[in-house]
C-alpha cells in the first residue's frame, strides 16, 4: 500500500474530504457506508481508509486488508468499472441499505482480525485434514485456503445482514435477496465466496442470536453453518 492514498477514517468527516483527494465515485461509496465507519469508531476498531491510486484487474471496489495490527478498508475504484456498475445494479431504494451492508461485511473481517480469530474455528470445531492430498502439498494448501476464506466470508455476510436487521429492518428481505444474487454464481461448490449455506439460515431473520453488536448476533448462525458443512 505504499503508493496508496491513506486517510485515517476517524479524522475524516464526509464534508471535510477535499474533492481533489477523493473521486466522486469514492465519495458516493463513502457517504453510503459512513454510518458503519462511525460505528467502527464507536467500537474502537483500528480502522483506516485507503484509496488506491489505480485499481488492478480483478480488484473488488471495496475490500479489507490488515497491516501491523490495523484494519485497512481499501477503495480500489480508480480505473475500476466495477465500482460504478455495482452501484448501478442496486435498486435506488436499496442503495444505502446495501452499501451499508457491504461496509458492515468488511467490518466483520476487521472484527475477526482484531480479536485474533482470523482463519480460526470456534471452540469445538476441528480443521478438516486433507488426507487425500498428502502427495500434493500445494493442492492441499489451496483447499485449506479456500475453506478458511469461505468461513470468513460466511461470517462477514452474516454481520452485514445483522447490521441490516438492526438499522434497516424493513429492507431486510430485499437486502438478503441481494446477497443471494451476488453469491449465486459460484465456480465450484464450496468456493471461496460460496456463503450460500449461511444465507439460507439467515433467510429467517429471527434466526439471529442475541447480542449487543452485529458480530455477536452473527456468531450463533455462523456456528450453525459450520456444523452443516461437509
Amino acid at each position: 500500500m505504499r503508493a496508496a492514498l491513506l486517510f485515517t477514517a476517524f479524522a475524516l468527516g464526509a464534508a471535510s474530504v477535499a474533492a481533489a483527494e477523493l473521486t466522486a465515485t469514492e465519495m458516493r461509496w463513502l457517504r453510503g457506508g459512513w454510518p458503519v465507519v462511525n460505528y467502527a469508531k464507536a467500537q474502537a476498531l483500528p480502522l483506516d481508509i485507503v484509496a488506491q491510486p489505480q485499481a488492478k484487474a480483478g480488484d473488488a471496489p471495496l475490500a479489507m486488508g490488515f497491516v501491523e495490527g490495523r484494519c485497512k478498508l481499501v477503495l480500489a475504484m480508480r480505473g475500476n468499472p466495477e465500482a460504478e456498475s455495482t452501484l448501478a445494479q442496486i435498486p435506488p431504494a436499496l442503495l444505502d441499505p446495501v452499501v451499508e451492508a457491504m461496509f458492515a461485511h468488511e467490518l466483520g473481517h476487521c472484527w475477526r482480525y482484531v480479536h485474533g480469530a482470523w482463519h480460526t474455528l470456534p471452540a469445538g470445531f476441528v480443521e478438516m485434514a486433507d488426507d487425500g492430498m498428502v502427495d500434493d502439498q500445494e493442492i492441499a494448501r489451496l483447499r485449506r485456503d479456500m475453506r478458511q476464506t469461505r468461513r470468513e466470508e460466511g461470517f462477514a455476510d452474516l454481520v452485514g445482514l445483522a447490521w441490516t436487521l438492526e438499522h434497516h429492518p424493513a429492507e431486510y428481505l430485499a437486502v438478503h435477496r441481494w446477497f443471494e444474487q451476488v453469491r449465486a454464481d459460484q465456480p465450484v461448490e464450496g468456493a471461496h465466496h460460496d456463503t450460500r449455506v449461511w444465507l439460507r439460515l439467515a433467510q429467517d431473520r429471527s434466526a439471529f442470536g442475541a447480542g449487543e453488536t452485529p458480530f455477536e448476533r452473527a456468531r450463533s448462525l455462523w456456528r450453525q453453518g459450520l456444523e452443516s458443512l461437509p
